[in-house]
């Protein structure tokens, strides 16, 4: 117990006794964090046990990545770990957010514009020049736009990708149209816990995903479980903790969020939620 308590703490640097809060935690073998999640919901742990922010990778077979994952092994991913989730005093102030890194190969018919230029075409083999948006190793004009952080490489945006939040205070039945991107995620996080942007990131751009929640209804979305296998609403969870699989947390309070927050993303596939 004392082992899992330390999840989310134990990869940090510490300065006087105080945390830096300066390294990751992206969790890649999710065991004890089901089995965080699992004692929280049988009461061994309280929900404040939960991180903070967590970032989550789907094992390779449950990624949904084409040729060696597929949606069912996805789902089975996403709704047992939602399951979980759902089942702990956590869930009341928790956001899952789900993302995508890539597109497979498959193209987009909507164009959303250069958000970022880039030009490496004097970049020699190998690898090469590396973008031709609009021209070898050309992504727009770097001289009349500048490149964050004066960083190539970094040509932006390309195909559309989905990205989802699941909480109790997530609009329902609801299609957000702001253009955002993955760093949008991390503009959250910074939002909320006042932390600032990082300098370069694509994060001083980024749209932001709050009209994607509404605080103002008190966090009234009913749980609902899902079938891993059918990915029909169930009233029996898969599974029933304890005996928990997963998840990373954020989190959400009354204007804000401030719970747990729990990132997942598609291939390298996180979930964000806040407790």
């Amino acid at each position: 117990m004392a082992g899992l308590q330390q999840i989310g703490t134990d990869t940090q640097s510490y300065v006087s006794g105080s945390p830096q809060w300066n390294t990751p935690n992206h969790q890649y073998d999710m065991s004890d964090f089901d089995q965080l999640v699992a004692a929280i919901a049988h009461g061994s742990l309280p929900a404040s046990a939960l991180p903070a922010v967590s970032f989550l990778k789907a094992p390779g077979i449950r990624d949904g990545h084409a040729a060696y994952s597929n949606p069912i092994d996805e789902q089975q991913f996403i709704a047992r770990e939602i399951n979980a989730l759902e089942q702990t005093p956590a869930w009341s102030s928790t956001a899952v957010v789900i993302g995508y890194d890539d597109s497979d190969g498959w193209y987009d018919h909507a164009y959303s514009g250069i958000h970022n230029t880039s030009n490496t075409s004097g970049v020699a083999n190998p690898p090469g020049p590396q973008d031709f948006l609009t021209g070898t190793g050309l992504c727009g004009d770097t001289t009349a736009k500048p490149p964050l952080a004066v960083e190539n490489g970094r040509c932006g945006y390309g195909p559309r990708q989905p990205l989802l939040v699941i909480s109790p205070y997530a609009k329902a039945n609801y299609v957000d149209h702001t253009l955002t991107d993955q760093s949008s995620i991390l503009k959250f996080v910074e939002d909320n816990w006042t932390l600032g942007r990082i300098a370069g990131s694509f994060d001083a751009i980024a749209g932001p995903i709050n009209s994607m929640f509404d605080f103002t209804n008190g966090g009234s979305n009913p749980v609902t479980f899902i079938d891993p296998a059918t990915g029909e609403v169930t009233t029996t969870p898969t599974p029933v903790l304890p005996e928990a699989p997963w998840t990373a947390l954020l989190p959400l309070s009354a204007a804000a969020l401030g719970g747990a927050l729990v990132v997942g993303r598609r291939r390298r596939r996180a979930l964000i939620s806040a407790v």
